[in-house]
């Protein structure tokens, strides 16, 4: 249970970090690099999934 408490506070931790950071300018540019590559490799997860289901009808 301990260890469990002890993710939980690191989580919300960090989770407040970054949202400190993310108001700067430096910490903006980050989120945005970041969030550009996710989108990016999320688009590239859908357009396979896709194409899967295409390729099975």
């Amino acid at each position: 249970m301990g260890k469990v408490l002890v993710f939980l506070v690191g989580l919300l931790a960090g989770a407040a970090l970054a949202h400190v950071a993310s108001r700067t300018p430096a910490g903006a540019r980050v989120f945005a690099v970041v969030n550009g590559a996710a989108d990016e490799f999320a688009s590239a997860v859908s357009d396979s999934y896709r194409a899967r289901l295409a390729e099975g009808n």
